[in-house]
């Protein structure tokens, strides 16, 4: 268990998203992620609870890269399937007062390859962050990206049960149960 952790957190190596050591790590750790769960790919400043339910890693890369690299990851795993959060102060984030956003901003829409993504309010994202490591388990990933409300939220879901299957489901047993009666 601590082996993988040791390589994920010895950081990027070399620009093919396939040649960096912690991407087998990240394999490894996704394997016993699933539905509930959450990832987030943070920036340099993102401030780390202490609690039992939040796992987190150091590595030296930038959030558009590491976000494109576990998309990758989760893509291969088809147990999961990502709900992705970003702040709604993103893009509000002046040039002057962070040099760079344009060009992150413009990064991280194309290692989303066109996926949808969920704005919310910072301060509400660290909430649902609090309340979900109470119970489920929360892995933090460090990167070096230094802009405001850059990080990125991956909430999982289940990759082969989707919320139109649970509904036909629940709808199917009401009938039975009103049949029975």
């Amino acid at each position: 268990v601590y082996l993988p952790l040791v390589i994920l957190m010895a950081g990027c190596a070399g620009n093919s998203q396939q040649t960096q050591p912690w991407m087998g790590s990240l394999r490894h750790e996704l394997n016993y992620l699933g539905a509930r769960n959450w990832i987030v790919v943070a920036e340099a400043a993102f401030p780390i609870q202490s609690r039992r339910g939040l796992r987190v890693i150091k590595i030296e890369g930038d959030i558009p890269d590491v976000v494109d690299a576990v998309e990758q990851v989760i893509e291969e795993k088809h147990h999961v399937k990502p709900r992705i959060y970003v702040t709604s102060e993103i893009g509000s984030v002046p040039y002057d007062y962070a040099p760079g956003i344009k060009n992150y901003r413009k990064e991280l829409k194309e290692a989303l390859h066109g996926r949808e993504t969920v704005q919310l309010d910072n301060a509400m994202l660290m909430r649902l962050l609090n309340d979900t490591s109470k119970t489920y388990r929360v892995l933090v990933i460090k990167t070096r990206t230094a802009l405001p409300y850059s990080s990125v939220f991956m909430e999982l879901g289940s990759g082969y049960w989707d919320a139109e299957s649970e509904s036909a489901l629940r709808e199917g047993m009401e009938k039975k149960d009103v049949k029975k009666r």
